[in-house]
């Protein structure tokens, strides 16, 4: 997939170095600029800039590389009817801005980051790819199946100690099972099986810690409704309890203590006991690596339009009742009328940043932006 070939002033490096040797050719320059300032004065960058649609693949596991250099993202072209005609998962340099095609057209969803930072790991056809991204060179890991159990990987996630690797392994239309394997390739287990009479989607799994997963189920045609938003916990030897309160949009502390259930507007426990709760603003959230700063994308209900947390991206946290708008994300965020288009926010591993996309209320492409979190 080309990019525009757009030169710019570089605007914003950040503090780590960049690695100069055995680097793959980016497929475009930077595309960086100055974008606005924040609500609360800080610089606002933009990523990129070409007509397609960058994602990010949702806010969890993180996006950014563990030095805070670079960033995954998912880019795709669409036809005239809405179908994708190019795909690909890339990688910004957030020092350079350059980008980089990692995997064309790949098999599975949500990448993750090897815990050196040296590879990333993308899901494919009944196999994992860790991809080296300084070579490009794949080192393949296997996913033991037959020949007529056919698996696209997707939803990947490493845990916290980086040697176990967390995916689904989804048919064409539904999912089969939650399953996990060492990043040798050594240790495979299925650990939850979707029976396709009531359960037929697995959700956002997450390693809590090295032990312990959290994720959720969905019923037929993805029904969301009702116990389908209380997750489940599953330990790597099976055992499996379900937390007692609906948590539909999540994220795990950092400590692995602690549950933020922003759509919901609460922070649990692993037992499902309320530990916060901030009945002014719902959304999707994400905590900071300090574990006490969290992130909220004021969703359009219940937060009514003309709250001063509609279409923001608001910092908040768990020990006091600190709460600021960051920035306007500016997102065509309709869901009465379905029209949805989700920034996705998530911190850098210091919490110095976050980066988010944006359709500026256009609904013709969607972009990355990177804000500063004061401090």
């Amino acid at each position: 997939m080309k990019r525009l070939w757009v030169i710019l002033p570089l605007l914003f490096i950040l503090s780590c170095e960049e690695e100069q040797d055995n680097q793959p050719t980016p497929d475009s320059t930077s595309e960086k600029t100055f974008y606005k300032k924040s609500d609360v004065g800080t610089d606002v960058i933009q990523l990129t800039s070409k007509p397609s649609h960058d994602r990010i693949f949702y806010q969890e596991p993180n996006y950014f590389s563990p030095d805070n250099s670079k960033f995954l993202f998912y880019s795709r072209d669409t036809d005239d009817k809405g179908e994708i005609e190019k795909a690909g998962i890339y990688l910004l340099d957030l020092n350079t801005g350059n980008i980089t095609l990692l995997k064309n057209r790949p098999f599975g969803f949500m990448p993750t980051w090897s815990k050196d930072g040296k590879e990333v790991y993308v899901g494919e056809n009944s196999k994992i790819l860790a991809i080296n991204i300084k070579t490009l060179e794949e080192r393949t890991i296997n996913i033991p199946t037959d020949s007529t159990d056919f698996s696209w990987i997707v939803s990947l996630h490493l845990n916290p100690s980086g040697d176990r690797l967390l995916f689904v392994e989804s048919g064409q239309e539904t999912h089969k099972a939650l399953s996990t394997i060492k990043t040798d390739g050594s240790d495979y287990r299925k650990l939850f099986i979707a029976d396709q009479e009531t359960v037929f989607v697995l959700g956002h799994p997450i390693f809590v810690d090295d032990n312990t997963i959290l994720f959720l189920t969905r019923g037929e045609n993805r029904n969301s409704r009702g116990d389908f938003n209380k997750p489940y916990l599953i330990t790597l030897d099976g055992k499996l309890t379900r937390i007692p309160v609906t948590c539909s949009h999540y994220d795990v502390n950092p400590k692995g203590d602690k549950i933020l259930c922003g759509q919901d507007g609460y922070i649990i426990d692993l037992e499902g006991n309320k530990l916060k709760e901030f009945p002014e603003i719902h959304g999707h959230g994400v905590w900071a690596p300090d574990g006490d700063v969290f992130l909220l994308t004021g969703d359009p209900v219940p937060v009514p339009k003309e709250s001063q947390y509609f279409g923001k991206i608001v910092i908040m946290k768990f020990s006091s009742d600190e709460i600021y708008s960051l920035v306007s994300h500016e997102n065509t965020y309709d869901s009465s009328i379905e029209v949805h288009v989700q920034p996705n926010a998530q911190f850098s591993r210091d919490g110095k940043h976050i980066i988010y996309e944006s359709d500026r209320n256009q609904m013709q492409n969607i972009d990355l932006y990177l804000v500063e979190v004061p401090e």
